[in-house]
């Protein structure tokens, strides 16, 4: 495994609704080869937008639907995995500037122990940690 997709990135792939659904869409099959994969706390979030009903603009998917879509892009032969980050470590967190950056910091985390890269539209993960992150536009 290369790759570790952040929400923001798997979401917009999977969701043919969002704006930046193409570009994440051929970013996401493009590394597929390379082997990828979310954590957890990526793959309910995915399936936690798309059941809301506005985050989808009253079209949230119910959750056996939601759990469909999502797991299909864990089925194949280039399927996904996921990965567990473990136990949460304060030599990531602490560097988190306010609350909305705990958990992304904890995905940082989760791609530095499985010694891969965070692929991320998110400018504030990757101004933090430069080293352990992709920008994928």
């Amino acid at each position: 495994m290369k790759w570790l997709v952040d929400t923001d990135v798997l979401f917009a792939a999977i969701n043919t609704a969002h704006e930046r659904h193409g570009a994440c869409r051929k970013w996401l099959e493009s590394i597929k080869e390379d082997g990828w994969g979310v954590a957890v706390e990526t793959y309910l979030a995915s399936v936690r937008l798309l059941m809301n009903q506005q985050v989808m603009k009253g079209h949230g998917l119910r959750t056996n639907d939601a759990l469909r879509v999502v797991r299909a892009e864990f089925t194949g032969p280039r399927a996904g995995k996921i990965v567990f980050g473990g136990p949460p470590d304060d030599a990531f967190l602490k560097k988190a500037e306010g609350h909305k950056q705990v958990m992304d910091f904890y995905l940082v985390q989760t791609a530095a122990k499985h010694e891969v890269v965070l692929a991320t539209r998110d400018n504030g993960i990757l101004i933090a940690w430069p080293k352990h992150t992709f920008a994928v536009v």
